[in-house]
């Protein structure tokens, strides 16, 4: 019985671990069935994930492409609406000073369109002065009406006559004189645009006082002229000072005098340089040197900006 039992309790045993040998293959069946409908489904979500991933990577390039060929497109767009701004502002800015050139063109060629050399009308020489511009035997001028004559009429006799000489230079006048010798420059202003300059001369064989030598030279000097480029306004004031000098001070020729004038008149002797000035010169018979006329005419109009008269005996 007890062999019985034991081999009952053997056969119990060994059927019990057949059914569990059974068991676990039917589980190792199960989960290799179930393994691969898993790895599926992991390779599938894996898949969706990357298509997800990849999808919005694709969208998020396409629209860095559009935005860059928007930013491209509308930079392009600034680009030329500068230029054309630009363009725009130099056509402008060239028509502008076009404009203005021909503007100023126009107001230059009406300024020298308008323009004229004054003009000392009804001119006629004081009596005693000559007939000719230039006289070298007649070396004169006047003041209020009054003549006075290089190598004759002295210092004293144009103070007499009411030149109105400078201050500062009749201090000299008391000045001795050594013979031979010519004193300074005495100055006289007529108005505010002419004056006038004198110088007086020695010839005898003592000492002199200045007030007694007579007169060597004369000299009247503008110290403006009209010109073309000046306003009107301002050239009518010079000339209107022009004219007042000739109410007092008078030569033989006008003092709007040309240099076209003075060649009509007094084209015998005259000798031109390339600096516009005209001489009339005779050499002295007692001194080294010439005197005689010297005029300046000014080079854009001709007219005469200054004349000397000299003496020597």
């Amino acid at each position: 019985m007890k062999i019985k039992k034991g081999m009952l309790a053997g056969l119990i045993a060994i059927m019990m671990s057949l059914s569990f040998v059974a068991c676990g293959n039917e589980d190792k069946e199960t989960m290799g069935r179930s393994t691969e409908p898993m790895t599926d489904n992991t390779e599938t979500s894996e898949e969706t994930e990357q298509t997800k991933e990849s999808e919005p990577s694709e969208e998020s390039e396409e629209s860095k492409e559009t935005e860059e060929s928007e930013e491209t497109e509308e930079s392009k767009e600034s680009e030329e609406s500068k230029e054309t701004e630009s363009s725009e502002e130099s056509e402008a800015d060239g028509s502008s000073e076009e404009g203005s050139d021909q503007q100023t063109g126009e107001e230059s060629s009406e300024g020298s369109s308008a323009f004229e050399v004054p003009v000392q009308e009804d001119f006629t020489p004081v009596e005693g002065l000559s007939d000719m511009y230039v006289d070298l035997d007649n070396r004169s001028f006047a003041y209020n009406g009054k003549v006075f004559t290089l190598g004759e009429s002295t210092l004293k006799d144009l103070i007499d006559g009411g030149i109105p000489f400078d201050e500062s230079d009749l201090n000299n006048k008391g000045n001795n004189l050594n013979r031979n010798y010519e004193t300074s420059r005495y100055s006289a202003t007529i108005n505010d645009y002419v004056f006038m300059q004198f110088t007086f001369i020695n010839i005898t064989d003592g000492n002199m006082t200045e007030e007694e030598c007579p007169l060597s030279s004369v000299r009247i000097c503008f110290i403006y002229l009209p010109q073309p480029q000046y306003e009107a306004e301002r050239n009518a004031t010079i000339t209107e000072n022009i004219l007042d000098a000739g109410n007092s001070v008078c030569f033989a020729f006008p003092l709007t005098l040309t240099k076209e004038q003075l060649l009509a008149n007094s084209s015998e002797g005259a000798e031109q340089d390339d600096y516009n000035h005209v001489n009339y010169y005779i050499k002295s018979e007692v001194y080294m040197g010439r005197s005689g006329y010297h005029f300046n005419f000014d080079k854009n109009t001709d007219q005469m900006k200054e004349a000397t008269i000299s003496w020597l005996p």
